[in-house]
């Protein structure tokens, strides 16, 4: 999913620039020339936020009590979907810590290093 993410960021960034694939410039150098941040990285960064703003969240409010819910029916055939707290996991160990440590030290609570 990241790589078709990143192709796309990379086609408008093309037509911004107003440079085709014919041109046969880099990715790197359009990149550096038009001085923007890596996608992926903006969307993890909003998803740990988002984290941080429904833990925090009190327990009535329709998104804390969707994160919480469970189905009570069977799951599909075939391996099994990546969950949304499986994606922000993935990302607290790319940063070198992970969503148990998180939890244990509450550092969602702290809403100004979020």
């Amino acid at each position: 999913m990241t790589s078709r993410v990143q192709a796309a960021k990379m086609r408008v960034l093309r037509m911004i620039h107003g440079v085709t694939r014919r041109d046969r410039l880099r990715n790197e150098n359009i990149k550096s020339q038009m001085d923007v941040e890596r996608i992926i990285s903006y969307v993890e960064r909003t998803q740990l936020r988002w984290y941080g703003h429904m833990k925090r969240m009190e327990e009535h409010r329709t998104p804390r009590r969707w994160y919480r819910w469970v189905p009570n029916t069977g799951r599909p055939q075939g391996r099994p979907r990546k969950r949304w707290d499986q994606n922000v996991d993935e990302t607290l160990r790319k940063w070198r810590t992970s969503l148990d440590d998180v939890r244990a030290r509450e550092t969602f609570l702290d809403r100004e290093n979020c």
